[in-house]
């Protein structure tokens, strides 16, 4: 079975490349994928870090510290010193905690960032945090930004471009495109080679500290969209773990793959070539308007207390032993064996569970063999539950089509299955602009699953076979008993509230099970899908695209 990527306009690639598969053919890309400014600035970096370089550094960090830029590395080394064999870990839960921390880490830093990221969308979440790299950068802080290219369009280039000038800034776009202007054309002369992306998630602050996990940058990922946001999870690591992840980085940032963006995009002449007034999502007329997602965000920075708990090492952080995966770089060409893929690294760290197994997958995708592979275990007793997006709540239709005609066998070996609903809250919060937005849709984002008593993995993998086969993907395994009950207690009935749980009648048909205003519901059929639903997602279980989804 993949313990198994995908983002909604991500399937809408790969099916027109199923389809269009005939016309692929070989299309050209600039000779030198790094120029020599950016390779300086990774020269700069590495310089920064030599040992007898160390004392130095430690000595301007202090010169530098101010009530906007604290000595981060100081304020972690002492506790990675009392467990050098050993990292520390602390769940974001929210979006809004995760756009604070990502904003108030930067503001900490003093030495480098570097970011790795599938989605970082050109609105209000994604301008404000490409300012504060700008500010950061602007206090000697080196920024690299590695962005896969299948969610960029031509303004973000623009915006891309801009915020690279910057001397303390490069950025890479892996695996790109070569019509900027007019992407469709890429499916007829770019095809296979783009139909495989990069879905790795991170952002690492002086290599000290890190997050990763499910979350994109954008106002959906960071729960501050007005029409649909995304539950997710994401996780700060410290300690011996961040030096595996900043070697993943270092390799797909130094690939031939990694393109920097002044060999792909020329600059448009009719726009600014100043970075800061050509943030058009953060105008002064927006940051004036009370009801403006700038004010949210600001109010999440202002809420948020995670410098000063870093300094005052408040953090809650766990200390354990972990394993960080990261599928090879060289899975984009198919250069490398599929032996190294993550989920093969998966299968061999974690095995088989001998007790439970527990999935939180939003694009839980199975295929007859990992049907296979579950039916076995829960009939050898083991308690497997899992829980995914119902068909209200999903963005990606043909992924839950891909899923759900797998649930009488699952549900008959006794798996059970949970489904979150499109009216679950993230959570309630007394700050009324944050609940006025917890009435848009929401989609499970979220990557995680837990074996056994002890091994939790937290990551961008999604149970499907893309992110088996085709994506690169990345991820910890957290040996924490405490977490790992954590998310197994998760998928109870205490989560009919904002989720229905799926049962197999006697005579074979299915019934969806929630409470709504406190009173237990049972629908007979599935919720919120209408005979047209039903045929398209009948007619699209049909088509041999599993292996796309």
């Amino acid at each position: 079975m993949s313990m198994l990527s995908m983002e909604p306009s991500n399937l809408s690639l790969s099916l027109t490349l199923g389809l269009t598969l005939s016309l692929s053919a070989c299309q050209s890309l600039p000779k030198q994928p790094h120029l020599p400014e950016s390779q300086a600035l990774s020269a700069r970096i590495n310089a920064l870090y030599q040992p007898e370089n160390n004392q130095k550094i430690e000595q301007n960090d202090t010169a530098a510290t101010t009530n906007n830029s604290v000595d981060l590395v100081g304020a972690i080394s002492e506790q990675n010193d009392i467990h050098p064999d050993l990292s520390g870990y602390h769940p974001i839960v929210t979006g809004a905690n995760a756009f604070a921390s990502r904003s108030i880490l930067t503001d900490m830093a003093t030495r480098n960032i570097d970011a790795q990221y599938y989605i970082w969308h050109d609105d209000q979440a994604g301008q404000l945090l490409l300012k504060d790299l700008w500010k950061a950068a602007e206090r000697g802080v080196i920024v690299r930004l590695l962005l896969d290219d299948f969610n960029n369009n031509a303004k973000l280039d623009q915006h891309l471009l801009r915020f690279s000038s910057h001397p303390n800034i490069a950025v890479r776009i892996i695996n790109p495109l070569m019509h900027r202007k007019f992407q469709t054309l890429n499916y007829v002369t770019g095809l296979p080679r783009i139909n495989r992306r990069m879905h790795n998630k991170s952002m690492t602050f002086d290599k000290q500290i890190t997050i990763i996990g499910g979350r994109n940058i954008g106002n959906e990922y960071l729960s501050n969209d007005q029409n649909s946001q995304f539950a997710d999870l994401d996780v700060l690591l410290i300690g011996k773990v961040v030096a595996d992840i900043d070697n993943s980085f270092a390799s797909y940032w130094s690939s031939p793959l990694s393109f920097d963006i002044e060999t792909l995009v020329t600059p448009d002449s009719s726009e600014t070539s100043d970075f800061l007034a050509a943030l058009d999502k953060l105008g002064p007329e927006k940051a004036n308007n009370t009801n403006s997602d700038l004010t949210v965000y600001k109010a999440a920075i202002e809420e948020s207390t995670i410098d000063s708990d870093l300094i005052n090492k408040r953090v809650p952080f766990r200390w354990t032993d972990m394993q960080f995966l990261s599928d090879d770089v060289g899975k984009l060409t198919k250069t490398v064996p599929s032996e190294t893929n993550l989920v093969h690294q998966l299968r061999t760290l974690l095995g088989s569970p001998t007790k439970q197994l527990t999935i939180i997958s939003s694009y839980f995708v199975p295929t007859k063999d990992g049907v296979n592979t579950l039916v076995q275990l829960a009939e050898a007793g083991i308690d497997i539950k899992i829980l995914t997006n119902s068909f209200d709540a999903t963005d990606v239709t043909a992924v839950h089509s891909g899923y759900s005609q797998w649930r009488p066998s699952l549900l008959r070996a006794g798996v059970k299955i949970y489904e979150l609903k499109s009216t679950a809250s993230e959570e309630k919060r007394e700050n009324k602009l944050w609940k006025a937005r917890s009435q848009s849709s929401t989609s499970l984002h979220a990557k995680t699953f837990a074996v056994d008593d002890y091994q939790v993995f937290i990551g961008s993998y999604n149970v499907d076979p893309r992110s088996a086969n085709i994506n690169t993907e990345m991820g910890v395994i957290i040996n924490d008993d405490q977490l790992a009950k954590q998310l197994h207690g998760a998928l109870s009935d205490d989560l009919l509230n904002q989720a229905y749980e799926v049962k197999l009648l006697d005579n074979g048909k299915l019934q969806w099970h929630t409470m709504e205003d406190d009173q237990k519901v049972v629908y007979d059929s599935e919720p919120r899908v209408d005979v047209g639903d039903h045929i398209w997602l009948t007619i699209m279980s049909w088509l041999p695209i599993d292996w796309l989804l």
